[in-house]
């Protein structure tokens, strides 16, 4: 009986959300589904299916209205409570919904790296949510505990069970150690060696709908990367569909790649400090990466880091970008030599 009243109503609010939405013209073809809308179809039916019937009817009833990129595959992580917590605490208000809602892809691995004290953005524009885990094997975001394995796993939408809701006035109790932050003053970066294969780190990438970055990666077209040892590396790899112009230009995949490669490893947490501030990052070109913020998003170069630390080994971490890094501007100095030593025609 319990169950029956919480369904009701937010079947009754689902209706009344889709009724509420014009009708299209019986002149035109309804518009075709988003990979996004198709996304978190998925979700809905997953989370029906796991026994979280109010999260899946919540969602499809406020679908329409998050705020997500127009783009054709949205990153989103969703944060999803038990039937119970509807029962008892009510239908939540949609900027509350929001903070369960998260513009990014969070991997179980990510979250178990982020230090305690990390700060993960939300689709609510007022409120963020903070890691809270200190086991490394269990996961907690806002003091709620997180399950260790998503419910749903596509490449770019995942979907975890969580506790109870989040609460949009959490705050640390307390002053955060320095030891829970352990930001490097500077990011050294080395002198190129010898490459060999990334065949796991390839393998990653592809299941995260980045094949021609891996692609990249395999064929070595640079032959200085090395996973075995004295060097570390950051990859910043954007999705096959922003890398497509760029098909059989052949004589511009070394830079393609180059511009995305770091002689460093630079993880999440060292992107941006407790404090906020970022730091620049030698490319291998030499140029600087420049690590920024976008609507509270972190960015390089002007580009949102949408899948931080999705794959991380020894020597190697990469971070997914919802876009390509443009070629740097060229200096008065860098235009004078070209000028000075022009390329000779073949």
């Amino acid at each position: 009986m319990a169950s029956l009243k919480l369904v009701l109503p937010l079947l009754l609010f689902s209706i009344l959300s889709t009724a509420a939405q014009p009708s299209p013209s019986p002149l035109l073809p309804p518009p075709p589904p988003s990979t996004t809308s198709s996304s978190l179809c998925d979700a809905a039916e997953t989370l029906a299916n796991s026994g979280y019937i109010a999260m899946s009817l919540t969602l499809q009833a406020i679908s329409q209205r998050l705020p997500l990129s127009s783009s054709a595959v949205t990153p989103l992580t969703i944060f999803s409570p038990p039937d119970s917590s509807f029962a008892s605490y009510g239908q939540p208000s949609l900027p509350h919904l929001l903070l369960h809602f998260s513009p990014v892809s969070l991997s179980p691995s990510a979250l178990l790296s982020f230090p305690f004290s990390t700060p993960i953005p939300s689709l609510s524009h007022s409120k963020h949510l903070i890691v809270t885990s200190i086991q490394s094997l269990k996961i907690s975001i806002n003091n709620v505990p997180v399950s260790s394995l998503p419910l749903l796993d596509d490449g770019f939408l995942l979907v975890y069970a969580i506790d109870s809701f989040f609460d949009p006035n959490f705050t640390l109790p307390f002053s955060i150690p320095s030891r829970f932050n352990p930001r490097p003053q500077f990011l050294r970066c080395t002198k190129l060696e010898p490459l060999s294969r990334f065949r796991e780190a390839a393998g990653v990438l592809k299941s995260r709908g980045r094949s021609i970055m891996a692609s990249f990666l395999e064929l070595q077209l640079l032959g200085f990367l090395d996973d075995r040892g004295g060097d570390d590396w950051t990859l910043f790899a954007p999705p096959d569909q922003e890398l497509v112009e760029f098909s059989g230009d052949f004589l511009e995949y070394s830079s393609l790649l180059a511009r995305h490669v770091a002689p460093c490893k630079v993880r999440w947490l060292d992107l941006e400090g407790s404090d906020g501030s970022t730091a620049p990052i030698l490319n291998v070109k030499g140029y600087a990466l420049n690590v920024g913020k976008d609507d509270e998003m972190l960015t390089v170069n002007g580009v949102q880091i949408s899948f931080p630390d999705m794959y991380e080994s020894g020597r190697l971490v990469i971070h997914g970008i919802s876009g390509v890094i443009a070629l740097p501007e060229l200096d008065a100095e860098e235009e004078e030599l070209g000028e000075e030593f022009p390329e000779q025609e073949t």
